[in-house]
């Protein structure tokens, strides 16, 4: 049992002098409603937090195009809530209308035509955000960054910053804890430090960092009834020099920890890469940013095939036929298609006079994690294949329904045309039941891609010709086969831009080759798409037999990923083109007969004796001598990455420890050396406010409702028999500032000495988990006003 505290009465406690606050009236919901600047000015101050945070986003998307749409989403999130601050009353209520304010703005945006005055949400909106939402997630599944800024992708990235929007204004204004606020900010950088290889970057870095600061001084300065917080009127001497300091370590911070930590110049994962579900595998990018593909994978085996074919195969995978200007993409799944792996059929196809060779194709997956399925063209039935897949007659692709290619083994039984050169030349007719997909091109063509294709095509006669034509024109030796050009000069890609400049430098890879193709022969009537997969990889010693006839093996590795174009023909169905210099192999029924010497690179189709076992490509050796000359980086390098994760790691474990040391020491030597310093608080104050963060850190309950007398007794209570004469001292001291004769201004060591003396009686009557606790993760670090 504890008695009265020594020398006390019985002394009500009238708080700490502030500001009056502005409360409505009992039953009078919305009155006195003015609350000043505050919830504006906390409003602006997210805002700014997390479209500078969003910065760092550069290398997600292609470009900052969806900037706009981002800040009427984050935008239309706060302004709900600012508007219920200015009403006390409402104040609780603020994160219910933040997510309103979400929930509306993002229809707003993007699907107004299925909204009641195009900001209410309806069951049409609902389904319409499933299936945006479906195809964001199938894009992140198979896609490496940077990501094209196409809607489903805008959107995500929309709906990511209005949720950290929320996140943060509920956590720093409504719980009134503005440093947890940078959890939110956290979330934004996340994307780019784990998926692109220049990370967050330095601008990302300096956005996140002002923002975060002005969310700590917004909150410092204005309360959350809206008046401007006043102390004692000054600041204490000195913190405008401790400012500009702070100021100058922040810089030096911005310099040195991009080159240390990984996330903010290399990217967790080499060149931008996917976060693979399984944790295995590797993927292609269908999005045409097979650069960084070619320039990041390494020589492992993806997939290993036998086939009865004189000649490895081109191994597709998915076909990319819908072009809006600035990337091509893969067109959406027909309705109706039934799962079936038998009976498979182009739409359209060649015709039944023509006459087809059948191809055995036996696939093992070695190290691709994929939804498509690698097939040959003009597949007719698959066997051996687990999960459920469906066939899209139009694209002739297979693609898994909660299914993937890790691990599978399975045969294709495939009917290619026997085409020729008069074969093709004599399909001249006019493409009749071909998708208007194919044959679209975006209004900004540029002139030079227009006169180029008029200038190389425009004279043909005949599909053929015109096709033989531009693929002649790029393999001719004025093209040069490039990785790191487009890269090193600004035009890596598939955009109309690009292509023009790839036009006019004359130096690119696979992407540039098959889009300039396949764009320049829309241009010239005839109807196109790019086909993303494997080039013909090496022959190995591996050979198999089924239904009687020998299969010969083949392997493709990750640097044989490929990009070629297919075009229609009336009559024949796709056929399959390589304007690619030095890559895959131009089929036999497309080289230019008229020459005796084509192209460097396009001699004539590899047989068997021209791919001796063990001997790679020419794909192979080229890709694999670039993807080395551009290697992950040193040893030490990678030892840096490693150690500054770490220790960024053990920082932020040991924030909470670290503050709690430093206001702990901050607050005793203003004790101290107030009258000589200045200060901002009496130290009497000071004191009282130390004691109870000292107490809190070991167990005791804070009550703002208590006086100040009786939260001593409950201290006293914690702290056993014979309580410290310091506690009366503190307590003593802080209400005859508070209440009586103003503060002093002499140095008050004695109160300091008594918070220490309390402290230690704190820490020696806990046991060893609330010690650990309190040095750790100390309870007054989270609570405010204390």
């Amino acid at each position: 049992m504890t008695g009265p505290l020594p020398g006390r009465g019985n002394v009500q406690d009238r708080g700490d002098p502030g500001p009056p606050v502005n409360r409505p009236s009992r039953g009078k919901l919305f009155a006195n409603h003015r609350t000043g600047p505050a919830p504006w000015m906390l409003a602006v101050a997210v805002f700014g937090a997390v479209m500078g945070a969003s910065l760092g986003l550069k290398g997600v998307l292609e470009d900052f195009s969806w900037l706009p749409q981002a800040a009427v989403v984050v935008a239309g999130t706060l302004v709900i809530p600012a508007v219920l601050r200015r009403w006390p009353a409402l104040g609780s209520f603020a994160p219910v209308g933040a997510l309103a304010g979400w929930c509306m703005s993002l229809t707003l945006v993007f699907f107004p035509a299925t909204a009641i005055l195009g900001v209410i949400p309806t069951t049409g909106t609902v389904s319409a955000v499933l299936d945006m939402s479906a195809e964001a997630s199938h894009f992140v599944k198979t896609s490496f960054t940077p990501l094209p800024s196409v809607p489903p992708m805008v959107f995500l990235i929309c709906a990511g910053l209005g949720f950290a929007a929320l996140l943060i204004d509920t956590v720093a204004i409504t719980v009134a804890m503005p440093a947890a606020g940078a959890l939110g900010l956290l979330l934004i950088m996340l994307p780019p430090a784990l998926t692109t290889k220049s990370g967050v970057g330095t601008l990302g870095f300096i956005g996140a960092a002002a923002g975060f600061l002005l969310i700590l001084g917004c909150c410092r300065w204005y309360a959350p009834e809206g008046s401007l917080r006043t102390g004692s009127g000054a600041y204490a001497s000195g913190t405008l020099s401790r400012a500009v300091a702070l100021g100058a370590a922040v810089v030096l911070l911005m310099t040195l920890v991009p080159a240390a930590v990984p996330g903010f110049t290399n990217g967790a994962f080499p060149q931008g890469s996917r976060i693979n579900a399984s944790g295995t595998g590797t993927a292609l990018d269908t999005l045409i940013s097979l650069g960084n593909d070619l320039r990041a994978q390494s020589d492992q085996v993806n997939l290993t095939y036998l086939s009865n074919t004189e000649n490895p195969q081109y191994i597709r995978l998915t076909t990319l036929e819908n072009f809006n200007g600035k990337s091509w993409g893969p067109s959406k799944l027909p309705s109706g298609l039934k799962p079936g792996l038998t009976g498979l059929a182009p739409s359209p196809g060649p015709l039944p006079s023509v006459p087809q060779a059948v191809t055995l194709t036996q696939v093992s997956i070695a190290g691709l994690d994929s939804d498509w399925l690698p097939s040959p063209l003009s597949a007719t039935s698959v066997e051996r294949l687990t999960g459920r897949w469906l066939w899209n007659p139009s694209t002739q692709t297979l693609v898994g329904q909660d299914a993937t290619t890790q691990g599978q083994q399975y045969l294709v039984r495939s009917e290619m045309p026997v085409l020729t050169a008069q074969v093709l030349t004599a399909a001249n007719g006019n493409p009749g039941d071909i998708d208007p997909i194919y044959t679209e091109l975006p209004n900004n063509v540029p002139a030079l891609v227009k006169d180029t294709a008029s200038k190389v095509a425009g004279s043909a006669t005949t599909q053929y010709a015109k096709a033989m034509a531009i693929q002649d024109y790029l393999r001719s030796p004025i093209f040069t086969y490039s990785l790191n050009t487009p890269a090193s000069e600004g035009y890596d890609g598939a955009s109309m831009s690009v292509l023009a400049k790839f036009l006019e430098k004359k130096s690119g890879y696979c992407v540039h080759f098959s889009a300039a193709m396949a764009v320049m022969a829309r241009e010239v009537g005839v109807p196109s798409r790019i086909v993303v997969g494997y080039a013909p990889g090496r022959r190995t010693t591996e050979i198999g037999e089924q239904d009687g006839q020998q299969l010969l093996g083949y392997q493709a590795t990750g640097i044989d990923a490929h990009a070629w174009p297919e075009l229609f023909f009336e009559g024949l169905g796709w056929v399959p083109f390589e304007p690619t210099p030095s890559r895959g192999a131009v089929p036999a029924y497309a080289q230019d007969e008229s020459a005796a010497n084509p192209n460097p690179g396009s001699a004539v189709v590899p047989t068997r004796q021209a791919l001796p076992t063990g001997t790679p490509t020419a794909t192979a050796t080229q890709a694999a001598a670039e993807a080395k000359s551009n290697g992950t980086g040193s040893e030490l390098g990678q030892w840096l990455q490693t150690t500054g994760a770490a220790a960024l790691i053990l920082l932020l474990l040991a924030t909470p420890a670290l503050a709690r040391s430093y206001v702990r020491r901050r607050h005793l030597a203003q004790i101290r050396g107030a009258g000589r310093a200045g200060r901002a608080r009496a130290p009497e104050v000071i004191a009282w406010r130390e004691l109870l963060a000292a107490a809190l850190d070991y167990g005791y309950v804070h009550d703002p409702a208590l006086t100040p007398a009786l939260q001593a007794a409950r201290v006293a209570e914690l702290l056993g028999p014979g309580t410290p004469p310091g506690l009366a001292l503190v307590l003593h001291a802080y209400e005859q500032t508070v209440y009586g004769e103003g503060s002093s201004t002499r140095e008050r060591g004695d109160l300091a000495d008594a918070v220490e003396t309390v402290t230690a009686r704190l820490r020696a009557g806990a046991s060893s988990w609330q010690r650990v606790r309190a040095t750790l993760l100390p309870a007054s670090f989270l609570q405010r006003n204390v």
